[in-house]
């Protein structure tokens, strides 16, 4: 693991650290105020949130089974695997950093670099149509209530991230992807000849592998992946929607799960634009924002208290197991160093 990448992590914890800290202060919350919403709405909201991880594990071997060809992946390896990479996306600016760990772990395993990164990429394409879909029925219930322009903002986001993904996925999807020969040309140039040439037949490779695996989403024998993916997405997302839901009714905010679950996706949504550490602040003043506008309900202890049972302790959980995925990884490389 570069460590720049470990410089960003430490930065991202003590940055989403930090900002809960500074809401806290700036909105007056005290521990006295979050403890009146109730230890047993804190836990299970924290356990919800948890189990939450779990499903985003199955999905990821439901996904490398299907996409791979490997119907039994290791259990565990991929466990550990899925929520370190999950780590990485929710401690630095940006989540490619996700994908690409699991990509990456996928290749160790004899996995070809461009499928292995088609299956990171297609679990993200999941994740942005039905979460976009549910911030634009959150949109809407927002308009009905009046409120225009949180409601836009999150219709706007909502819909460029349909787009921008949807055509980033049909590109690969209907016509395969070429590595262009001046990149070899300008390569050869900057590194020498055999090492360009070595470096272009491995974008040519990884760029036909990862159109092909594009184009089995396309066929027959994927889509019962394919439905047991998005079934399962739609259950993590249910989940994510019923820890804000169980900290809301205990501050007497009574809502059903699914209006909760739309408001946290109108909320996030706002937040997957890669301006703060996992949305560290822009979800706590969208939240708040629309819970004002839409329900006519305010309380900053509320927030917090979700915050941080479904960020702080899902950081804590995945990052054991991004120490673990790391210090494995560090084993393997001494070995292979150590046999040269």
């Amino acid at each position: 693991m570069p460590k720049s990448v470990l410089r960003w992590v430490a930065v991202g914890l003590a940055v989403s650290s930090a900002v809960v800290v500074i809401i806290s202060l700036y909105s007056g919350v005290t521990f006295s105020d979050l403890a009146r919403l109730g230890y047993l709405s804190f836990g299970l909201a924290a356990a919800v949130s948890t189990v939450k991880l779990f499903v985003q594990v199955l999905r990821f071997k439901v996904i490398v089974g299907g996409l791979t060809g490997d119907p039994k992946p290791d259990m565990k390896g991929s466990a550990i695997a899925r929520m370190a990479s999950e780590f990485l996306a929710l401690s630095t600016p940006a989540m490619i950093g996700g994908p690409v760990l699991r990509a990456a772990w996928l290749s160790g395993k004899g996995v070809d670099g461009g499928k292995a990164l088609w299956v990171g990429y297609f679990e993200v394409l999941l994740d942005v149509y039905v979460g976009s879909t549910l911030a634009l029925i959150s949109a809407w219930l927002a308009f009905a209530m009046g409120a225009t322009v949180i409601a836009l903002t999150i219709a706007v986001i909502a819909t460029i991230l349909i787009i921008g993904y949807t055509f980033v996925f049909i590109v690969p999807a209907i016509k395969s992807i070429k590595v262009p020969h001046r990149l070899f040309t300008l390569a050869a140039f900057l590194v020498g000849g055999p090492r360009a040439t070595n470096i272009y037949l491995h974008a040519v490779v990884g760029s036909l592998n990862f159109s092909l695996a594009a184009h089995e989403i396309m066929n027959r024998n994927t889509r019962s992946m394919l439905v047991k993916a998005v079934g399962l997405t739609i259950v993590e997302d249910l989940l994510a929607g019923t820890a804000l839901w169980i900290v809301l009714n205990a501050a007497g905010l009574k809502i059903d799960v699914l209006s909760a679950t739309f408001l946290a996706f109108g909320a996030l949504t706002i937040a997957a634009i890669p301006i703060s550490i996992g949305g560290s602040g822009i979800t706590e003043l969208t939240i708040q924002s629309y819970l004002t506008l839409v329900y006519g309900f305010s309380s900053w202890a509320v927030i917090v208290l979700w915050r941080i049972a479904s960020f702080q302790v899902v950081l804590a959980v995945t990052g054991i197991a991004f120490l673990l995925f790391v210090r494995k990884s560090t084993k393997n490389v001494s070995k292979a160093t150590t046999k040269k």
